[in-house]
């Protein structure tokens, strides 16, 4: 299991419901609704690293894997 993955289970997501989230490295740098914006300023600030982006979703949200 990669290491943004495993920070992306780790990670608190009150707050962040319908939200995007950016991980890179382990760590989050972005989040936001706007997932072209965040992208953007992510490959600006890391062009050489390979983010996971996530959206996270509401309570209500039933998601099987």
């Amino acid at each position: 299991m990669s290491k943004n993955f495993q920070a992306y289970l780790k990670l608190k997501k009150e707050g962040l419901e319908e939200k995007y989230v950016v991980i890179i490295r382990g760590k989050m740098v972005e989040k936001g609704r706007d997932i072209e914006k965040l992208l953007s300023k992510v490959r600006r600030e890391y062009p050489k690293e390979i983010p996971l982006v996530a959206k996270i979703p509401c309570e209500e949200v039933l998601v099987l894997w």
